[in-house]
């Protein structure tokens, strides 16, 4: 399978990802991995009695992978993307919590062709992070752009 070539995206176009609902072990695995330590991530009785959001919360940090992960099991980027080239206006609204599902809206926010290379293109994507409630209703969690490079549909043909 490949997946969509920098050409045969539109600007505005709207991509919804499948939904992943977050377990204990998510957590762990993540905070154990990037040395996220912290009380509030770890203790129980510390986050319900000290922290605003009364209970174990996932680090703001954990969304974006996750998110890109959802969008990327789409197969939209399979074998045409080259690069990730920035992050950029992050903004968290309100936390995940253990047994949440999340989901993300994959906005198409801007194309450019690159200037130096003729056979690639600049794409930023919007990402808007949703729990996903019991009534099926959306609470948006945060949001963040992405500028990736991607291949257009003459790249396979520069290189052979």
């Amino acid at each position: 399978m490949i997946g969509r070539y920098f050409e045969e995206f539109e600007e505005d176009e709207v991509f919804i990802t499948p939904r992943r609902t977050l377990r204990e072990s998510d957590l762990i695995n993540f905070c154990n991995l990037c040395w996220f330590n912290s009380s509030m991530f770890f203790d129980e009785i510390y986050a319900q009695n000290e922290m605003p959001f009364k209970a174990i919360v996932f680090p703001g940090p954990f969304i974006i992978p996750l998110s890109v992960g959802l969008f990327l099991k789409m197969g939209l980027y399979e074998k045409t993307i080259i690069a990730l080239l920035g992050i950029q206006n992050m903004v968290f609204k309100a936390p995940l919590k253990i047994g949440d599902t999340m989901q993300a809206e994959v906005k198409i926010f801007k194309k450019i062709e690159s200037k130096k290379y003729s056979d690639r293109g600049i794409m930023t994507v919007l990402f808007n992070v949703n729990k996903i409630k019991k009534d099926l209703t959306n609470e948006h969690i945060m949001s963040f752009e992405m500028v990736h490079m991607l291949k257009r549909k003459n790249y396979l043909s520069k290189i052979t």
